[in-house]
């Protein structure tokens, strides 16, 4: 059996050499780079200009030439060369190296671990190549005979030549081998065409993934094709098809229209949709920042993508009832992203799309959009009859919970003041409902006695899944190591497992109760694939995520340690700073 507390971070991530780092920091001049995006003027040492991340009118960003350290005074953003990229144009730690190694005609270390490590980086760019040859092939097609149907379709959604070009939609071919061929006479193998799903194999055969649709080229921040969507034309199900997971694409990590909305960050705010058409409808009219998933409901991994390039997200989904309560949805994951909300609430039975083309931009603009807070609030009285006792406590009690989530005393206190207004229950009441228990419906009922229920913390989901699979044997203990599990119990409980102890025997030893409830809850994550395979790459995930949550948490330590350092000591903070960001991108 493996040891117990073996280093897998070392192991996991291949490191770029510190002497490597220090010449591409010394070969990207800090001044020349930070002028390619703010006008600096030298004062001393230092050059100054108005801070690229938030508004101001006088200059309190520096850059010290001879620290090579750049610093914000007014939003306290600050960092090395590298830091800057990251920052001004939103990569992840390994993209900025890249990015200013090429500019610097520095060759990457072979070993570097550069992200998507899966696939070498010239057989990335080869297979970005073979996405971005389809989607001009679909193009071409469009304005053929071959693609009346999907040009037709296109402009009886309200969109002219000039949007077709610009937005880059194209046609899949109507016989099941044109995309196909046309690759393969490029050069591109069965395997480089499966491989990004833009063909399948059916019965030995090769043929065309994507038959009689009108098609939509997912792009990310980069420029990359990463993909497409795709609607059908000749009634053939499903209605809409998207690529499947590929090497270069996963639609849980991406989103339609980042490569329009990036360089319009300076708005302030995202406006996610759930739709193609949507997102170009609302562009069309003139609406910025527009965004939308693919084809499934908002993924934390979307919210995070989107956290790295606005802090705020105005949910714009359909206005019918599985419209709105997408949006809680979304609302929660948003709150977890740590993301400022609004959702835009349309009239019962529009979305985006239809109301934009009705109404224009002044209508989309002068549509109400609500805080999260407030959008919750609204919900939370759908179905209640307001005008009787039990509709107005069960709205009050509905209230509370949504108001339990409020952070700022302030903003709680305004909400309180309006709830008081709107049911008629004194502030305190309300407050030790958002407190406690369920608010009684009648004045003069007497409170049932209940037993007071002990609150169980859960363990993560991820370390949760980890117990589970190792628990019913679907994973190997040698797979696991003691940093994997960061949080007590579930390490001590791990620790049993893979010394062999029975779940059973573990949940007996355990005397007390809320921790043995503890125990089960942990013991206990749903789903949990089947087989063996599946289990593994589960595990993995969970590895990677848990490992990533332990680098986030380093990294904020670290925040809050250069904020009271100098000289010397910030200098050497931001170089493990810039450790931390380059193993959570390997």
């Amino acid at each position: 059996m493996r040891s117990f507390g073996t280093d897998r971070e070392g192991a996991m991530a291949v490191r770029l050499s510190d002497p490597w780092l220090e010449e591409l920091r010394m070969r990207s001049s800090l001044e020349e780079i930070v002028s390619e995006y703010v006008p600096l003027k030298q004062k001393g040492r230092r050059y100054w200009g108005c801070c690229p991340f938030h508004n101001e009118k006088t200059p309190s960003f520096s850059v010290d030439t001879e620290a090579q350290l750049f610093y914000c005074f007014g939003c306290h953003k600050g960092g090395t060369v590298i830091q800057f990229v990251m920052d001004i144009e939103h990569m992840p730690f390994m993209e900025a190296v890249e990015f200013l190694a090429e500019r610097a005609h520095m060759e990457m270390p072979k070993d570097s671990g550069a992200r998507n490590s899966a696939l070498r980086a010239e057989e990335r760019e080869r297979l970005y190549e073979a996405n971005r040859f389809a989607a001009r092939y679909f193009h071409r097609l469009l304005w053929q005979e071959e693609g009346a149907d999907a040009l037709k379709y296109f402009y009886g959604r309200g969109l002219n030549d000039s949007d077709i070009r610009r937005f880059g939609l194209g046609a899949s071919p109507k016989d099941w081998t044109g995309l196909t061929n046309a690759l393969k006479a490029e050069g591109y193998t069965e395997g480089d065409i499966t491989r990004i799903d833009l063909a399948v194999a059916r019965e030995g055969r090769v043929s065309d993934r994507f038959h009689d649709r009108a098609m939509f080229p997912i792009i990310d921040a980069k420029g990359h094709v990463l993909g497409f969507g795709a609607r059908t034309m000749g009634g053939g199900e499903p209605k809409y098809l998207n690529t499947a997971d590929t090497p270069v694409f996963n639609k849980r990590h991406n989103l339609y229209g980042l490569n329009w909305a990036k360089a319009e960050r300076a708005i302030g705010h995202l406006v996610l949709v759930e739709g193609y058409m949507d997102t170009l409808s609302l562009r069309k009219a003139g609406v910025q920042g527009v965004v939308a998933t693919l084809g499934t409901a908002l993924t934390p991994e979307q919210a995070r993508l989107m956290r790295r390039f606005t802090g705020e997200v105005w949910i714009s989904y359909d206005g019918d009832p599985p419209g709105q309560k997408a949006a809680l949805r979304a609302l929660s994951i948003l709150d977890e992203a740590d993301i400022a909300t609004k959702v835009i609430d349309y009239p019962k039975g529009m979305d985006p799309d239809d109301f934009i083309r009705a109404n224009g931009r002044a209508g989309f603009d002068a549509l109400p959009k609500y805080p999260g807070t407030d959008y919750r609030l609204l919900r939370a009285k759908d179905g209640l009859d307001l005008d009787t006792q039990a509709g107005m406590t069960a709205y009050a009690t509905a209230a509370c919970d949504i108001l339990r989530g409020v952070r700022s005393p302030i903003e709680l206190e305004n909400y309180l003041r309006r709830l008081v207004n709107e049911t008629g229950y004194d502030k305190d009441v309300l407050m030790r409902q958002i407190n406690a228990g369920a608010l009684q419906p009648a004045r003069n009922a007497q409170p049932r006695r209940i037993a007071p229920q002990k609150q169980v913390e859960p363990v993560s989901a991820n370390e949760s899944a980890l117990l589970t699979m190792l628990s019913l044997g679907r994973i190997p203990a040698t797979l696991l190591a003691e940093d994997d599990f960061t949080e007590g119990d579930a390490r001590e409980w791990a620790r049993a497992l893979i010394d062999g102890e029975s779940p059973a025997r573990l949940l007996e030893g355990i005397g007390d109760e809320g921790r043995r409830a503890r125990a089960m809850q942990a013991l206990n994550y749903e789903p949990i694939p089947e087989d063996r395979e599946g289990a593994l790459h589960m595990a993995e995930d969970c590895i990677a995520a848990l490992r990533h949550e332990r680098m986030e948490a380093r990294a904020r330590q670290i925040e809050s340690e250069i904020a009271r350092a100098e000289g010397a000591e910030k200098r050497e903070l931001y170089a493990q700073l810039e450790q931390i960001y380059q193993a959570m991108d390997a």
